[in-house]
């Protein structure tokens, strides 16, 4: 059946009936369709999700919607043409459903209002949310109208999430009988192999940080002489942590990983403040008829305990779905956005008090299991809280006093919030270097001045953005103050996030992007797209000739590719280029893993490994393609802080990752 496409690229189908498991949970197989517009011959993509629905909410619990907005879809939207012989409907509605502050509490309603009143105008009468969310499944499969509600990624759903590849493989198969002849799957990706010079090139340039052995089973890892030195070098500018703790568990384990990782050389401070991560409440304002959060104590608290300096500080905060949540709004992006304004840089944890939550429906294993360890929290907090502090970066080799690379990486990005998200929209660009291993931050839209991230992270806190110049004039800003900042550089990677940015830098995209007007000669500009508006196609590797499909070596390739008609040798600079991530040394799944087949491994999570499209859209030295891609790739893997591949290059994600602290959900009336 037909499903709403959420973009103008896509469409959605979802399968029907839903398939059942013997505990009665159901599921539907989506497939999205979206364009993919860069890549000649023009190609289709086909996306692959499980639609897992809530089916039970427990004995004592009824269902919960998501933190924001929950889309559920409904079937059989006819009942003002009941007197009408039609056929069966062959396309899903969606409603959104989301909480509304009344009475003291958060209550769930249908959420767009209007379009409620207009089908009951029609005699479509919808169900009480609260009835749908008390009995889920009075609403599945009946002879009347159908309405279901998705299950959230870590809820229990009888299917895990994802679709793994053999799977996609056998539906791929089976949706081709029914295309024209002339359709045909395409063929594997090649794999660009780095030669010998390229390996030497990468080997010169970049460092070799040592792993970060993570606790397990409640036992810490063994901690090498080599590993804790690297450890307190990447902490050597921060004087002390200061740490808010609501229970003594959480409290323990920090101070634990802090003197088994680093030694006697991080100071941590205690304080006692549970009311600050407590839940926020509302208040109608007295100026005017709107609901205000109540953040006075969080400013009392950053007041109360300011340094002179930017300094981190640990907040341990309660789970998202904890019950104390149904009376207030989660407290973590006021913490975040609130305490940089007095010169606090927050990181938060979880607590360990337990959710209530009933044997019927909770939380599946994670898709690592680490995550659930009380000492695997501690430690992501501590190295999260030390991250902006660590301006000295293990990047680039040094040979003495002198760099062996001298070569500038920079990501930009565009921080955005709408009226949703705060209590006015802004757009603020931010770009991040590198260079010599020393991190800088650029906030062209209110000066042109480089400053060190907590310097930034605190500047965005407490201002927002009152530009006057234009977006293309702030981009020209950019380009030349990087260029003038660096003119003894050898070469400048600028990496940008296309889906981000190119509202903002309109040069970014298809239609009009220009590659003989770029707009700097000096540096090489590199757009990465990643699954936003499934414009990244999904697709399988396959890295040698001896592997095959069947034996599902595809979902484990890694690396650079092409598409199969290609030749890297005679492509033009412009030709996309994927970049896939290495599956994470946690994801222990078999590799012959099906959602239909009967076998143990059904319920597990399934993650595809990350791809991301690379486009070089300018650069000085085009005949260098391939060492410009194996540049980019390379840096998805210089997070020092996790064994796993990110998401994007190293400046890409240190520029994304300013956008934690620049929330701004909506001011008090109190302002002081």
């Amino acid at each position: 059946m037909f499903g709403p496409g959420y973009r103008a690229n896509t469409v959605e189908l979802v399968s029907w009936p839903p398939f059942s498991s013997p505990r009665g949970y159901r599921a539907s197989i989506a497939v999205i369709i979206s364009t993919q517009s860069d890549i000649d011959p023009k190609k289709i993509n086909l996306h692959f999700q499980m639609k897992r629905w809530v089916v039970k909410g427990g004995e004592k619990s009824e269902v919960r919607l998501q933190k924001n907005t929950t889309r559920c879809y409904v079937r059989r939207l006819s009942s003002w043409l009941s007197d009408y012989d039609l056929l069966e409907p062959n396309a899903f509605t969606t409603l959104a459903a989301n909480y509304h502050f009344e009475n003291g509490e958060y209550t769930p309603q249908w959420k767009n209002q209007p379009v409620i009143k207009i089908l009951e105008r029609l005699s479509v009468d919808i169900p009480d949310i609260k009835s749908l969310l008390a009995n889920p499944t009075d609403f599945i499969e009946t002879n009347q109208m159908d309405i279901l509600i998705p299950a959230r990624s870590y809820q229990k759903a009888g299917w895990g999430t994802g679709v793994p590849f053999s799977d996609e493989r056998n539906l791929l198969e089976q949706i081709l009988d029914f295309l024209p002849s002339e359709a045909t799957l395409t063929a594997p990706w090649v794999k660009i192999l780095i030669v010998k010079e390229l390996k030497k090139s990468i080997s010169q340039r970049f460092q070799k940080t040592p792993k970060i052995s993570k606790p397990s089973s409640g036992k810490l890892p063994e901690i090498n002489e080599e590993l804790q030195q690297f450890l307190v070098e990447q902490a050597n500018n921060i004087n002390k942590i200061l740490v808010c703790c609501r229970t003594p568990e959480v409290g323990e384990a920090i101070e634990r990983i802090a003197k088994h990782y680093f030694g006697d050389s991080l100071t941590l401070e205690f304080q006692s403040s549970q009311s600050l991560a407590d839940p926020i409440s509302e208040e109608k304002s007295k100026k005017r008829n709107e609901l205000f959060p109540k953040t006075k104590h969080i400013k009392e608290f950053g007041k109360h305990n300011q340094p002179e300096f930017p300094a981190p500080i640990i907040v341990e905060i309660l789970p998202p779905d904890h019950q104390s949540y149904s009376k207030g709004q989660d407290p973590y992006p006021h913490i975040k956005s609130i305490l940089p304004q007095y010169n606090l840089i927050p990181q938060c944890i979880l607590s360990s008090e337990n959710v209530k939550r009933s044997d019927e429906f909770e939380e599946v294993e994670s898709e690592d299991k680490l995550e659930e360890n009380i000492d695997n929290r501690a430690l992501s907090a501590i190295i999260d809280a030390i991250l902006p502090f660590n301006q000295d970066y293990p990047l680039s080799i040094f040979e003495g006093e002198l760099c062996k690379d001298n070569t500038v990486y920079a990501g930009f990005y565009v921080i955005r919030r709408n009226k949703k998200t705060a209590n006015q929209s802004f757009s603020e660009p931010v770009l991040v270097s590198i260079y010599e291993n020393q991190v800088r931050v650029l906030l062209p839209a209110r000066d042109l001045q480089f400053r060190s991230m907590p310097d930034a992270i605190c500047e965005l806190a407490r201002n927002r953005t009152s530009r006057s110049d234009s977006n293309n004039q702030v981009i020209n800003n950019v380009l030349s103050r990087l260029s003038d900042r660096y003119s003894s550089a050898e070469d400048i990677y600028l990496f940008a996030h296309a889906q981000n940015a190119r509202s903002y830098w309109t040069w970014l995209q298809d239609s009009k992007f220009d590659r003989e007007k770029p707009p700097s000669r000096k540096i090489h500009i590199i757009r990465i797209r990643d699954e936003t508006n499934y414009e990244a196609p999904e697709g399988y590797r396959l890295t040698t000739k001896e592997e095959t499909f069947e034996e599902e070596s595809a979902s484990f390739g890694q690396g650079i590719f092409i598409p199969q008609d290609c030749n890297i040798e005679k492509v033009e600079f412009t030709q996309t280029v994927f970049s896939v991530a290495q599956k994470p040394d946690t994801n222990k799944l078999p590799k012959q893993m099906s959602r239909f087949q009967n076998n143990p491994s059904r319920n597990k999570p399934w993650k595809d490994q990350q791809t991301r499209a690379h486009n070089i859209l300018a650069t000085p030295s085009p005949e260098n393609l391939k060492l410009h891609h194996a540049i980019t790739h390379h840096l998805r893997t210089c997070h020092w802080w996790t064994d796993a591949q990110s998401k994007y290059p190293l400046p890409l994600s240190l520029a994304e990752k300013l956008k934690e602290w620049c929330f701004n959900d909506g001011e008090s009336e109190n302002t002081d």
